[in-house]
């Protein structure tokens, strides 16, 4: 017998990064705002990941921008620029935390 609807997930796949991608998705589609899902209790992140990951972020932010910039013209231009500046201050100020993280743990 072939069937039609697939198992519901795992409860550990829900907090899988691919299950938050598909889920974000769909919110996207439909016009809901977004979901939080929280981790789970047993899952900490020390305060150097959580540094790390804002600085990918940021990255990505600051990427995004920088191409949207290329592509516009005038003050649009300056404005999408202006927002580069402000990511590349905060990226410098997450160097900073990060760097005196780093000279703590060693």
């Amino acid at each position: 017998m072939f069937k039609i609807t697939p198992n519901p997930p795992v409860a550990e796949d829900l907090a899988s990064p691919a299950f938050r991608l598909a889920a974000e998705r769909a919110f996207a589609h439909y016009e809901l705002p977004p979901t939080r899902i929280r981790p789970q209790k047993n899952q900490t992140r020390n305060i150097e990941e959580t540094l790390l990951h804002i600085y990918e972020i940021l990255q990505s932010a600051s990427a995004t921008a920088y191409e949207s910039a290329d592509n516009l013209q005038g003050s649009q231009r300056k404005l999408a620029l202006g927002a580069v500046h402000l990511i590349d201050m905060a990226q410098q100020e997450m160097d900073g935390l990060l760097e005196e993280q780093h000279t703590a743990t060693a």
